[in-house]
Protein backbone atom coordinates (compact mmCIF):
# COMPACT_ATOMS: atom_id res chain seq x y z
CA UNK A 1 0.00 0.00 0.00
CA UNK A 2 1.78 2.99 -1.23
CA UNK A 3 2.24 5.86 1.48
CA UNK A 4 2.09 9.62 1.22
CA UNK A 5 4.96 11.25 0.07
CA UNK A 6 6.49 13.76 2.34
CA UNK A 7 6.93 15.88 -0.53
CA UNK A 8 3.23 16.33 -0.73
CA UNK A 9 2.85 17.07 3.22
CA UNK A 10 5.24 20.04 2.50
CA UNK A 11 3.25 20.85 -0.87
CA UNK A 12 0.30 21.16 1.05
CA UNK A 13 1.89 22.90 4.10
CA UNK A 14 2.73 25.32 1.89
CA UNK A 15 -0.64 25.55 -0.06
CA UNK A 16 -2.46 25.93 3.43
CA UNK A 17 0.29 28.58 4.80
CA UNK A 18 -0.42 30.85 1.34
CA UNK A 19 -3.78 30.74 1.00
CA UNK A 20 -4.63 30.85 5.05
CA UNK A 21 -2.02 32.86 6.49
CA UNK A 22 -1.12 34.82 3.99
CA UNK A 23 -4.33 35.46 1.77
CA UNK A 24 -6.97 35.22 5.08
CA UNK A 25 -9.07 32.25 2.98
CA UNK A 26 -11.05 29.59 4.21
CA UNK A 27 -11.30 25.91 3.81
CA UNK A 28 -14.35 25.00 1.19
CA UNK A 29 -14.39 21.38 2.44
CA UNK A 30 -17.90 21.98 3.80
CA UNK A 31 -18.91 23.75 0.32
CA UNK A 32 -18.15 20.49 -1.50
CA UNK A 33 -19.64 18.08 0.53
CA UNK A 34 -23.05 20.36 0.24
CA UNK A 35 -22.26 19.73 -3.45
CA UNK A 36 -21.99 16.03 -3.68
CA UNK A 37 -24.53 15.68 -1.55
CA UNK A 38 -26.79 16.94 -4.10
CA UNK A 39 -26.19 14.63 -6.76
CA UNK A 40 -29.76 13.66 -7.35
CA UNK A 41 -30.90 17.33 -8.62
CA UNK A 42 -30.51 16.43 -12.33
CA UNK A 43 -32.31 12.94 -12.01
CA UNK A 44 -35.35 14.74 -9.95
CA UNK A 45 -35.18 17.89 -12.96
CA UNK A 46 -35.17 15.14 -15.81
CA UNK A 47 -37.86 12.96 -14.25
CA UNK A 48 -40.14 16.45 -14.10
CA UNK A 49 -39.34 17.74 -17.39
CA UNK A 50 -40.50 14.10 -18.75
CA UNK A 51 -43.39 14.21 -17.02
CA UNK A 52 -44.53 17.14 -18.75
CA UNK A 53 -43.53 15.78 -21.88
CA UNK A 54 -45.76 12.78 -21.30
CA UNK A 55 -48.63 14.60 -20.72
CA UNK A 56 -48.29 17.04 -23.85
CA UNK A 57 -48.27 13.98 -25.87
CA UNK A 58 -51.24 12.85 -25.03
CA UNK A 59 -52.46 15.37 -25.88
CA UNK A 60 -53.33 18.05 -22.45
CA UNK A 61 -53.05 21.64 -22.71
CA UNK A 62 -49.85 23.05 -22.10
CA UNK A 63 -50.74 25.24 -19.22
CA UNK A 64 -52.45 22.58 -17.84
CA UNK A 65 -49.48 20.21 -18.14
CA UNK A 66 -46.88 22.75 -16.79
CA UNK A 67 -49.75 23.05 -14.17
CA UNK A 68 -49.94 19.73 -13.34
CA UNK A 69 -45.98 20.01 -12.21
CA UNK A 70 -45.66 23.47 -11.26
CA UNK A 71 -44.50 22.62 -7.61
CA UNK A 72 -41.73 20.34 -8.53
CA UNK A 73 -40.59 22.55 -11.85
CA UNK A 74 -40.14 24.99 -9.07
CA UNK A 75 -38.45 23.66 -6.49
CA UNK A 76 -36.13 21.61 -8.11
CA UNK A 77 -34.79 24.82 -9.62
CA UNK A 78 -34.59 26.80 -7.15
CA UNK A 79 -32.45 24.02 -5.66
CA UNK A 80 -30.25 23.65 -9.03
CA UNK A 81 -29.90 27.82 -8.97
CA UNK A 82 -28.32 27.55 -5.69
CA UNK A 83 -26.33 24.51 -6.52
CA UNK A 84 -25.00 26.03 -9.89
CA UNK A 85 -24.22 29.67 -8.35
CA UNK A 86 -22.13 27.58 -5.68
CA UNK A 87 -20.19 25.95 -8.05
CA UNK A 88 -19.72 28.78 -10.18
CA UNK A 89 -18.30 30.80 -7.54
CA UNK A 90 -15.78 27.89 -6.46
CA UNK A 91 -14.76 27.57 -10.51
CA UNK A 92 -14.12 31.52 -10.74
CA UNK A 93 -11.81 31.71 -7.58
CA UNK A 94 -10.21 28.32 -8.51
CA UNK A 95 -9.74 29.71 -12.24
CA UNK A 96 -8.07 32.74 -10.63
CA UNK A 97 -5.27 31.45 -8.66
CA UNK A 98 -4.88 27.51 -8.37
CA UNK A 99 -2.43 27.76 -5.67
CA UNK A 100 -5.76 28.44 -3.71
CA UNK A 101 -7.87 25.71 -4.81
CA UNK A 102 -9.36 24.06 -1.50
CA UNK A 103 -9.95 27.44 -0.06
CA UNK A 104 -12.17 30.55 -0.45
CA UNK A 105 -12.16 34.43 0.12
CA UNK A 106 -14.05 34.76 3.46
CA UNK A 107 -17.13 36.27 1.42
CA UNK A 108 -17.48 33.80 -1.06
CA UNK A 109 -17.52 31.01 1.58
CA UNK A 110 -19.98 32.63 3.39
CA UNK A 111 -22.09 33.49 0.44
CA UNK A 112 -21.54 29.85 -0.72
CA UNK A 113 -22.61 28.01 2.87
CA UNK A 114 -25.41 29.92 3.30
CA UNK A 115 -26.77 29.01 -0.33
CA UNK A 116 -26.08 25.60 0.54
CA UNK A 117 -28.02 25.66 3.34
CA UNK A 118 -30.99 26.32 0.67
CA UNK A 119 -30.50 23.07 -1.23
CA UNK A 120 -31.46 19.92 0.87
CA UNK A 121 -34.99 21.43 2.06
CA UNK A 122 -35.99 22.25 -1.95
CA UNK A 123 -34.59 18.85 -3.28
CA UNK A 124 -36.89 17.63 -0.62
CA UNK A 125 -40.11 19.56 -1.78
CA UNK A 126 -39.17 18.71 -5.23
CA UNK A 127 -39.20 15.08 -4.79
CA UNK A 128 -42.31 15.02 -2.35
CA UNK A 129 -44.33 17.33 -4.82
CA UNK A 130 -42.73 14.82 -8.03
CA UNK A 131 -44.68 12.07 -6.23
CA UNK A 132 -47.81 13.49 -4.04
CA UNK A 133 -50.24 14.70 -6.58
CA UNK A 134 -51.87 16.49 -3.46
CA UNK A 135 -48.59 18.27 -2.34
CA UNK A 136 -49.03 21.36 -0.97
CA UNK A 137 -45.75 23.45 -0.19
CA UNK A 138 -44.99 24.36 3.41
CA UNK A 139 -43.32 27.89 2.40
CA UNK A 140 -44.73 30.79 0.33
CA UNK A 141 -44.03 31.21 -3.50
CA UNK A 142 -42.09 32.77 -5.15
CA UNK A 143 -39.31 31.84 -3.30
CA UNK A 144 -36.93 34.45 -2.65
CA UNK A 145 -33.08 33.73 -4.03
CA UNK A 146 -30.42 34.13 -1.21
CA UNK A 147 -29.77 35.00 1.57
CA UNK A 148 -27.30 37.66 0.09
CA UNK A 149 -24.33 37.81 1.67
CA UNK A 150 -22.57 41.04 1.37
CA UNK A 151 -18.54 41.87 1.72
CA UNK A 152 -17.95 43.83 4.95
CA UNK A 153 -16.18 47.03 4.60
CA UNK A 154 -13.97 46.55 1.47
CA UNK A 155 -15.01 45.79 -2.06
CA UNK A 156 -16.25 42.48 -3.26
CA UNK A 157 -13.95 40.50 -5.23
CA UNK A 158 -13.68 40.64 -8.86
CA UNK A 159 -13.30 36.84 -8.53
CA UNK A 160 -16.74 36.62 -6.97
CA UNK A 161 -18.35 38.81 -9.10
CA UNK A 162 -17.01 36.86 -11.83
CA UNK A 163 -18.92 33.82 -10.66
CA UNK A 164 -22.21 35.38 -10.02
CA UNK A 165 -21.89 36.72 -14.24
CA UNK A 166 -21.34 32.96 -15.03
CA UNK A 167 -24.11 31.56 -12.56
CA UNK A 168 -26.60 34.12 -13.64
CA UNK A 169 -25.36 33.59 -17.41
CA UNK A 170 -26.43 29.95 -17.20
CA UNK A 171 -29.50 30.75 -14.54
CA UNK A 172 -31.19 32.94 -17.74
CA UNK A 173 -30.31 29.67 -20.17
CA UNK A 174 -32.77 27.97 -18.36
CA UNK A 175 -35.22 30.69 -17.76
CA UNK A 176 -35.42 31.28 -21.57
CA UNK A 177 -35.58 27.94 -22.40
CA UNK A 178 -38.08 27.32 -20.53
CA UNK A 179 -40.00 29.97 -21.28
CA UNK A 180 -39.55 29.60 -25.01
CA UNK A 181 -40.12 26.05 -24.45
CA UNK A 182 -43.53 26.83 -22.94
CA UNK A 183 -44.45 29.33 -25.48
CA UNK A 184 -44.17 26.87 -28.55
CA UNK A 185 -46.09 24.98 -26.99
CA UNK A 186 -49.00 27.03 -26.41
CA UNK A 187 -48.49 28.32 -29.72
CA UNK A 188 -49.30 24.69 -31.08
CA UNK A 189 -51.66 24.16 -28.45
CA UNK A 190 -54.79 21.64 -30.05
CA UNK A 191 -57.31 23.89 -28.60
CA UNK A 192 -58.03 27.58 -27.92
CA UNK A 193 -55.72 29.25 -25.87
CA UNK A 194 -57.76 31.23 -23.46
CA UNK A 195 -56.58 35.18 -22.88
CA UNK A 196 -54.72 34.83 -19.89
CA UNK A 197 -52.12 32.39 -20.86
CA UNK A 198 -51.16 34.27 -23.74
CA UNK A 199 -50.97 37.36 -21.77
CA UNK A 200 -48.79 35.44 -18.97
CA UNK A 201 -46.79 34.13 -21.67
CA UNK A 202 -45.79 37.92 -22.55
CA UNK A 203 -45.32 38.43 -19.30
CA UNK A 204 -42.93 36.39 -19.39
CA UNK A 205 -40.64 37.58 -21.83
CA UNK A 206 -40.81 41.42 -20.74
CA UNK A 207 -40.04 40.06 -17.02
CA UNK A 208 -36.70 38.07 -19.03
CA UNK A 209 -35.88 41.51 -21.07
CA UNK A 210 -35.35 43.79 -18.00
CA UNK A 211 -33.18 41.07 -16.34
CA UNK A 212 -31.01 40.67 -19.72
CA UNK A 213 -31.00 44.76 -19.45
CA UNK A 214 -29.94 44.60 -15.20
CA UNK A 215 -27.16 41.58 -16.34
CA UNK A 216 -25.65 43.61 -18.76
CA UNK A 217 -25.59 46.52 -17.02
CA UNK A 218 -23.95 44.32 -14.09
CA UNK A 219 -21.15 42.63 -16.32
CA UNK A 220 -20.37 46.28 -17.61
CA UNK A 221 -19.53 47.18 -14.17
CA UNK A 222 -17.37 44.28 -13.40
CA UNK A 223 -15.74 44.86 -16.65
CA UNK A 224 -14.14 48.42 -15.51
CA UNK A 225 -13.40 46.52 -11.85
CA UNK A 226 -11.33 43.79 -13.48
CA UNK A 227 -9.56 46.33 -14.81
CA UNK A 228 -8.79 48.70 -11.84
CA UNK A 229 -11.04 51.03 -12.75
CA UNK A 230 -14.22 51.23 -10.02
CA UNK A 231 -14.44 52.46 -6.62
CA UNK A 232 -16.11 50.50 -3.77
CA UNK A 233 -19.52 52.02 -4.30
CA UNK A 234 -19.19 50.24 -8.24
CA UNK A 235 -18.06 47.51 -6.89
CA UNK A 236 -21.43 47.17 -4.70
CA UNK A 237 -23.73 48.30 -7.95
CA UNK A 238 -22.52 45.88 -9.72
CA UNK A 239 -22.92 43.21 -7.10
CA UNK A 240 -26.46 44.30 -6.88
CA UNK A 241 -27.20 44.72 -10.15
CA UNK A 242 -26.22 41.20 -10.84
CA UNK A 243 -28.02 40.17 -7.77
CA UNK A 244 -31.20 41.95 -8.93
CA UNK A 245 -30.66 39.61 -12.59
CA UNK A 246 -30.60 36.60 -10.73
CA UNK A 247 -33.32 37.11 -8.47
CA UNK A 248 -35.41 37.88 -11.82
CA UNK A 249 -34.41 34.67 -13.56
CA UNK A 250 -35.00 32.90 -10.63
CA UNK A 251 -38.29 34.22 -10.12
CA UNK A 252 -39.08 32.90 -13.59
CA UNK A 253 -37.59 29.55 -13.37
CA UNK A 254 -41.16 29.21 -10.96
CA UNK A 255 -43.28 31.19 -12.53
CA UNK A 256 -43.46 29.52 -15.98
CA UNK A 257 -46.43 27.11 -14.22
CA UNK A 258 -47.41 29.44 -11.75
CA UNK A 259 -48.91 32.80 -13.51
CA UNK A 260 -49.31 34.29 -10.45
CA UNK A 261 -46.79 34.67 -9.00
CA UNK A 262 -46.31 37.43 -11.78
CA UNK A 263 -49.44 39.35 -10.75
CA UNK A 264 -49.06 42.13 -8.82
CA UNK A 265 -50.60 42.64 -4.93
CA UNK A 266 -54.46 44.10 -5.40
CA UNK A 267 -54.70 47.48 -4.02
CA UNK A 268 -57.58 47.66 -2.14
CA UNK A 269 -60.00 50.84 -3.49
CA UNK A 270 -60.72 53.63 -2.15
CA UNK A 271 -64.05 52.48 -0.78
CA UNK A 272 -63.12 49.62 0.96
CA UNK A 273 -59.86 51.34 2.65
CA UNK A 274 -61.75 51.70 5.90
CA UNK A 275 -62.16 47.69 6.09
CA UNK A 276 -59.22 47.05 5.41
CA UNK A 277 -57.67 49.47 7.91
CA UNK A 278 -60.25 48.12 10.47
CA UNK A 279 -58.76 44.40 9.46
CA UNK A 280 -55.59 45.49 9.82
CA UNK A 281 -55.99 47.19 13.44
CA UNK A 282 -57.52 43.80 14.09
CA UNK A 283 -54.56 41.35 13.15
CA UNK A 284 -52.22 43.79 15.31
CA UNK A 285 -54.47 43.28 18.23
CA UNK A 286 -54.15 39.63 17.95
CA UNK A 287 -50.55 39.93 18.78
CA UNK A 288 -49.45 39.23 22.11
CA UNK A 289 -46.20 39.10 24.21
CA UNK A 290 -44.87 35.15 24.29
CA UNK A 291 -42.61 33.67 26.74
CA UNK A 292 -39.79 32.26 25.49
CA UNK A 293 -36.71 30.05 26.23
CA UNK A 294 -33.06 31.18 24.52
CA UNK A 295 -33.64 27.66 21.69
CA UNK A 296 -36.72 30.12 21.14
CA UNK A 297 -33.91 32.79 19.50
CA UNK A 298 -32.73 30.73 17.06
CA UNK A 299 -35.35 30.99 14.27
CA UNK A 300 -35.07 34.22 14.60
CA UNK A 301 -31.13 34.51 13.56
CA UNK A 302 -30.05 34.39 10.18
CA UNK A 303 -29.24 31.33 8.26
CA UNK A 304 -25.60 32.34 8.88
CA UNK A 305 -25.51 32.73 12.66
CA UNK A 306 -27.51 29.61 12.60
CA UNK A 307 -25.13 27.55 10.40
CA UNK A 308 -22.20 28.82 12.03
CA UNK A 309 -22.84 29.60 15.97
CA UNK A 310 -25.71 27.30 16.68
CA UNK A 311 -24.25 24.41 18.88
CA UNK A 312 -21.25 26.64 19.89
CA UNK A 313 -20.60 27.47 23.52
CA UNK A 314 -20.61 31.55 22.26
CA UNK A 315 -24.10 30.81 20.80
CA UNK A 316 -25.37 29.18 23.39
CA UNK A 317 -24.34 31.75 26.16
CA UNK A 318 -24.54 34.61 23.84
CA UNK A 319 -28.46 33.77 23.17
CA UNK A 320 -28.85 32.81 26.86
CA UNK A 321 -27.43 36.32 27.58
CA UNK A 322 -30.02 37.53 25.49
CA UNK A 323 -33.00 35.92 26.44
CA UNK A 324 -32.59 37.41 30.08
CA UNK A 325 -32.11 40.70 28.32
CA UNK A 326 -35.58 40.36 27.10
CA UNK A 327 -36.95 39.45 30.53
CA UNK A 328 -37.89 35.62 28.56
CA UNK A 329 -40.22 37.71 26.52
CA UNK A 330 -40.94 37.80 22.27
CA UNK A 331 -42.68 41.25 22.37
CA UNK A 332 -45.98 41.95 20.64
CA UNK A 333 -44.05 44.14 18.08
CA UNK A 334 -41.53 41.83 17.16
CA UNK A 335 -43.91 39.27 16.22
CA UNK A 336 -45.55 41.73 14.29
CA UNK A 337 -42.72 42.94 12.51
CA UNK A 338 -41.29 39.08 12.10
CA UNK A 339 -44.44 38.93 10.17
CA UNK A 340 -44.89 41.71 8.05
CA UNK A 341 -40.86 41.78 7.03
CA UNK A 342 -41.75 37.82 6.25
CA UNK A 343 -44.65 38.97 3.54
CA UNK A 344 -42.17 41.93 2.43
CA UNK A 345 -39.67 39.39 1.25
CA UNK A 346 -42.31 37.05 -0.18
CA UNK A 347 -43.60 39.80 -2.53
CA UNK A 348 -40.01 41.11 -3.20
CA UNK A 349 -39.88 43.88 -2.00
CA UNK A 350 -37.71 43.09 0.65
CA UNK A 351 -34.64 41.10 0.85
CA UNK A 352 -32.12 39.66 3.39
CA UNK A 353 -28.28 41.03 2.79
CA UNK A 354 -26.57 40.05 6.11
CA UNK A 355 -26.52 39.02 9.68
CA UNK A 356 -26.27 41.65 12.83
CA UNK A 357 -23.28 41.09 14.40
CA UNK A 358 -24.96 41.38 17.75
CA UNK A 359 -26.96 38.40 19.41
CA UNK A 360 -29.87 37.80 18.24
CA UNK A 361 -27.77 37.61 15.38
CA UNK A 362 -31.02 38.82 13.04
CA UNK A 363 -31.09 39.29 9.69
CA UNK A 364 -30.38 42.64 8.39
CA UNK A 365 -32.81 43.84 5.14
CA UNK A 366 -32.74 46.14 2.35
CA UNK A 367 -36.32 47.41 0.71
CA UNK A 368 -36.37 47.95 -2.97
CA UNK A 369 -39.39 49.91 -2.86
CA UNK A 370 -40.95 52.09 0.38
CA UNK A 371 -42.33 49.92 3.65
CA UNK A 372 -44.37 50.13 5.76
CA UNK A 373 -43.68 47.71 8.73
CA UNK A 374 -44.67 47.14 11.80
CA UNK A 375 -45.41 51.29 11.99
CA UNK A 376 -42.05 52.05 10.48
CA UNK A 377 -41.54 53.97 7.65
CA UNK A 378 -38.86 52.54 5.59
CA UNK A 379 -37.33 54.64 2.52
CA UNK A 380 -35.88 52.42 -0.52
CA UNK A 381 -33.20 50.96 -0.52
CA UNK A 382 -32.25 51.96 3.10
CA UNK A 383 -31.17 48.87 5.05
CA UNK A 384 -33.41 47.72 8.28
CA UNK A 385 -33.82 45.29 11.11
CA UNK A 386 -35.42 44.74 14.72
CA UNK A 387 -33.18 45.71 17.38
CA UNK A 388 -34.27 42.89 19.97
CA UNK A 389 -32.22 45.10 22.99
CA UNK A 390 -34.36 48.48 22.19
CA UNK A 391 -37.29 46.75 21.00
CA UNK A 392 -37.77 48.73 17.93
CA UNK A 393 -36.81 48.69 14.42
CA UNK A 394 -33.61 50.34 13.18
CA UNK A 395 -33.14 51.94 9.55
CA UNK A 396 -30.23 53.02 7.88
CA UNK A 397 -28.99 53.96 4.55
CA UNK A 398 -26.34 51.33 5.64
CA UNK A 399 -25.40 49.64 9.06
CA UNK A 400 -21.96 49.38 9.87
CA UNK A 401 -19.91 46.10 8.98
CA UNK A 402 -18.33 43.55 11.36
CA UNK A 403 -15.85 41.52 10.48
CA UNK A 404 -17.02 38.74 12.95
CA UNK A 405 -19.56 37.74 15.78
CA UNK A 406 -19.89 39.97 18.33
CA UNK A 407 -20.83 39.94 22.17
CA UNK A 408 -24.43 41.21 22.99
CA UNK A 409 -24.63 44.72 23.51
CA UNK A 410 -24.49 46.67 26.70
Amino acid sequence: MPAKGFLGEVREAVRHFYAVDMRHEVSDANIRGYLRAASQIEDVWQQVDERIAAALAQGTPPWDAYGRMRYALAFIRTARTHQIFVRELLAADAAFDPATVGYLPPITYDQCNALCHQIHPDLQRAVAALNDPQFTPDVALPLPFGPHIEAEDEACPVTHLQGMIAAAREVREWAAGLIAQYGTAVAHAAVPVPPEVSAHVTALNARLAEADSALRFGVDLVGQASRGEATVELHEQAEDSLWDALETFFLLNQAVAMPELLRPPVEPSPSSANTSQKGATRRRRNYRDRHIRPDDLWPIAAPAARSQLRGTEFGGDEMAEMCEKMGGILSAGAQQYLDEVAAAVSRGDAYMIAAMANCPFEPLYRARRPLEIAGATIPTSHEFHWNFHRGHIETASRFGRAQDWMECEE
